[in-house]
């Protein structure tokens, strides 16, 4: 009996759990309004307040308009630019693997170019006058980007124009030394039987230029170093512009 008037009367408390809340307007739920504040404002407004005054105004004191927000550009670079100039710019600029190598070329870091260097048989402790390939890498650290601990600067990341011109420099004066060494090279042997840097035609050899830029020669490489061998003054000239373009063709995204 008792448990069945236990079940009886529990609607009537709900009810008047839920009339109990809706008779609390001014609960921690619902804020209060005052005179003609009107609901999505802070702070209080009447007849006498002064609709310019900053610190009480009918949209209140936190909420945000055109006068007091940030406006922000349509696009991260600011002014945006026309759709069909972009594309001219691109096609310009030339296909995406062109492009993409033009502006994502990061530059040599020091140790990669002396390594490079000594895989490829030049003597970096070598001197000589004119200065040796070594002696221009050596004294052309800071040109080249190189680190300054003392002022707890890092190795730049891009190349500069005096940086990227000085690595050209290296190139040409360590081109005869790569030359001599080229049949020696582990790396650039077939079979076991190292390969010359050029023909007895005077004519760049396919397998060295391979070796030489880290990828399978095409004609258009061949072609250009075969170029340079011969607009040059001198053969010797010509042969050293040809390993140093095909050295700078393919560490710094030329």
């Amino acid at each position: 009996m008792n448990t069945k008037l236990l079940i009886a009367t529990i609607p009537f408390l709900f009810a008047g759990l839920v009339v109990g809340c809706e008779e609390q307007p001014n609960g921690l739920n619902t804020p209060s309004l005052d005179g003609d504040q009107t609901p999505g404002t802070v702070g209080n407004r009447d007849d006498n307040d002064d609709p310019t005054d900053d610190q009480d105004n009918s949209k209140g004191d936190y909420s945000g308009d055109e006068d007091n927000t940030f406006d922000h550009a349509d696009s991260l670079g600011g002014a945006h630019k026309d759709p069909f100039e972009v594309l001219s710019q691109r096609q310009e600029e030339g296909p995406p693997e062109i492009r993409t190598r033009l502006h994502s070329c990061q530059k040599l870091q020091l140790a990669t170019i002396a390594s490079m260097l000594t895989v490829f048989g030049v003597d970096l402790n070598a001197t000589g006058s004119p200065k040796t390939a070594g002696q221009i890498f050596n004294e052309g650290r800071d040109a080249l980007g190189g680190p300054n601990y003392t002022s707890r600067k890092s190795e730049a990341l891009t190349w500069t124009n005096s940086g990227a011109t000085k690595l050209q420099d290296i190139f040409v004066q360590a081109a005869p030394e790569i030359i001599a060494a080229m049949p020696n090279l582990a790396q650039c042997q077939i079979d076991g039987v190292g390969v010359q840097m050029f023909d007895e035609n005077d004519e760049c050899n396919e397998a060295a230029v391979s070796c030489l830029i880290g990828r399978l020669a095409t004609e258009e490489h061949l072609a250009i170093c075969n170029q340079a061998v011969q607009s040059a003054s001198t053969l010797e000239k010509g042969k050293a512009m040809a390993v140093a373009a095909m050295l700078a063709g393919a560490h710094t995204c030329q």
